[in-house]
């Protein structure tokens, strides 16, 4: 295969692709946001918790 075929089937291929609207790019973008931020959260809980325990069973 030529290159310029190869170019021209993709060409034709990124034509058929439906592309999102700009509003469904920014709720994805959010709820990738809040997720990440969910989970962020949910991960310092778990830290804080285990590390103060940890703590607490060092002292001893």
């Amino acid at each position: 295969m030529s290159p310029f075929q190869f170019l021209k089937e993709v060409r034709e291929e990124l034509q058929r692709v439906t592309w999102p609207s700009k509003e469904e790019v920014v709720e994805a973008t959010i709820a990738v946001i809040v997720f990440c931020a969910v989970i962020a959260a949910y991960f310092w809980v778990i830290d804080t918790v285990l590390t103060a325990a940890l703590e607490v069973i060092l002292a001893k």
